[in-house]
């Protein structure tokens, strides 16, 4: 039998928890069970923030016992953040929240579990976290190695994480890594999540976007709505994809009906999130992060106009590419763009005149 924890005051017992890193616990959570002293000062202390994989989704929701509902208990009162991966998982056969099938993208260990709603469930679960501000979706790709392009089936449709957000209303910062994701399923159907992104302009504080496909649309706040979002981020540099092709690196526009073809977004966002950042609330933080020219990974700031080299991030280097030549990260006429031309998003085509943003024009055109 061990030895009885040291009956130390709770500033020691802090001290001590600080020289551990969170790896300690969350490697292994019996590792808190030394005494009710230690549990109950450890468990906030190192899981303020947690990710959720499709099984402990399935675990957290569906299983009852005594000890899950303990720990549920301790994370009403400790959890921050929320880090949700859902491993590119296909779209659902059924309605999204009422429990249509889940489907596993393919593989046979995530196949049992119906994640869609699992996680519709989980959602409404997380409205009871009194301390809960933050929450990230991650939707990955399953093997680094599958080729980019043309885009894998079976991945995640962006549109089907609409009913999640919408769930999540206590809320202030929100991030979307959802560079695993398949855009395809939306084109022709009239549906365009740059759309869902909208409302968020006004609801958030904190909003980080990594999208394979992203459209200026997405930062356009609802009319007579007011921008509460004070720090943007917008990484249109998806990592490495690929090591041949640029592109496959980086995000494109939301593709027209008829277009197919890769389309960079960065004149456009970088346009919009100028005119953006003018209405957002204090601190009025907006960055791009993208890849340069160069091959150099840059940050951009819509307050300043600067663009920086972003440190943290190796250069990479593409052999035989002709963009390597421009030294400039945006085209010499991205601060031209006009609003009121036609602008082809998501298979329809929007007039963005004062006034009548989101209105539907019938004419067939766009610009290139």
């Amino acid at each position: 039998m061990p030895s009885p924890a040291m009956d130390l005051p709770s500033e020691i017992w802090m001290m001590i928890l600080e020289r551990l890193p969170p790896s300690f616990f969350q490697q292994d959570i019996r590792r808190l069970a030394l005494c009710k002293r230690w549990y109950s000062l450890a468990f906030p202390t190192f899981y303020p923030r947690i990710e959720f994989t499709p099984r402990v989704l399935s675990r957290l929701v569906h299983r009852k016992s005594a000890s899950l509902d303990k720990s549920r208990a301790q994370l009403r009162k400790s959890l921050r953040r929320v880090n949700i991966v859902l491993e590119g998982l296909g779209p659902p056969a059924g309605p999204l929240v009422s429990g249509g099938g889940g489907g596993g993208g393919g593989d046979p260990k995530l196949a049992c579990f119906n994640t869609h709603s699992n996680l519709a469930r989980f959602c409404l679960m997380l409205l009871e976290f009194r301390e809960l501000k933050a929450v990230r979706f991650a939707a990955r790709w399953q093997n680094r190695d599958w080729r980019a392009d043309p885009l894998q089936v079976g991945y995640l449709c962006t549109r089907n994480l609409e009913p999640y957000i919408s769930l999540l209303t206590n809320v202030t910062e929100l991030d979307l890594d959802l560079c695993g994701t398949d855009v395809s399923d939306e084109i022709g159907t009239g549906e365009h999540f740059c759309e869902h992104l909208r409302g968020l302009l006004s609801r958030l504080t904190t909003l980080r976007l990594r999208m394979r496909s992203i459209c200026h649309y997405a930062l356009w706040p609802l009319e007579g709505r007011p921008v509460t979002l004070g720090e943007l981020t917008l990484s249109l540099y998806l990592g490495n994809v690929s090591d041949h092709n640029p592109k496959l690196n980086s995000s494109k526009s939301c593709p027209a009906s008829h277009a197919w073809e890769w389309e960079s977004p960065m004149d456009q966002m970088r346009a919009r999130m100028r005119a953006l950042v003018k209405d957002m609330a204090e601190p009025r933080r907006a960055e791009m992060v993208h890849l340069a020219p160069s091959g150099e990974v840059h940050v951009w700031d819509a307050s300043t106009g600067v663009c920086v080299r972003d440190e943290s991030e190796k250069p990479r280097q593409f052999s035989n590419c002709i963009d390597s030549q421009r030294g400039s990260c945006f085209s010499p006429n991205a601060d031209d763009w006009e609003w009121d031309d036609m602008v082809g998003i998501g298979g329809i085509f929007t007039s963005y005149n004062p006034g009548d943003a989101g209105e539907v024009d019938a004419n067939d055109g766009g610009t290139d």
